[in-house]
């Protein structure tokens, strides 16, 4: 059924939801593993980040972006697949996506409530860098936020090119 659609469109958009889940899921757990690395070593010491840290945002903002929320870049590679399954002629496919959308969604939300509603009980200061962080971890971590955020700009580029 995927050859009644251009081939190349089809791997082209597969290709690009690939693309971006996997950068995604990357700055995730490279977030998560520089977080070993300043002593917070299980998931109950997110309880002494607080909401200001840079990593409490960053790991937010992947979340959100896995889940699929609409402003954000992984909101298109989920309807990148859409399109593919709608060109494609393969209608018995949207109501098992759906489901595994929201099923997604339900579990990255759960991971976003637990990472906001740990409450500190040390104060925390939001000028307190540890000299542990990389230079490769903010020259990763700066442009792929920027482009999960602002990603949208460019989304009609990348979709022109598949089409």
């Amino acid at each position: 059924m995927l050859f009644n659609y251009d081939y190349v469109h089809s791997v082209m958009l597969i290709f690009s939801y690939m693309l971006i889940y996997n950068v995604t899921s990357f700055l995730l757990f490279f977030t998560i593993m520089q977080m070993v690395n300043t002593d917070l070593k299980t998931l109950f010491s997110f309880a002494n980040l607080g909401t200001s840290n840079i990593f409490t945002k960053l790991i937010s903002l992947a979340l959100l972006s896995l889940a699929g929320v609409p402003p954000l870049l992984g909101f298109f590679s989920k309807v990148f697949v859409f399109v593919l399954i709608s060109n494609s002629n393969l209608s018995l496919l949207f109501v098992p996506f759906f489901i595994l959308l929201f099923v997604g969604l339900y579990f990255y939300v759960q991971n976003l409530r637990f990472l906001n509603s740990t409450s500190t009980s040390c104060p925390t200061y939001p000028n307190e860098i540890s000299t542990r962080l990389s230079f490769a971890y903010f020259a990763f971590a700066i442009p792929v936020a920027f482009l999960l955020i602002f990603g949208f700009c460019y989304v009609d580029d990348l979709f022109i090119l598949a089409l």
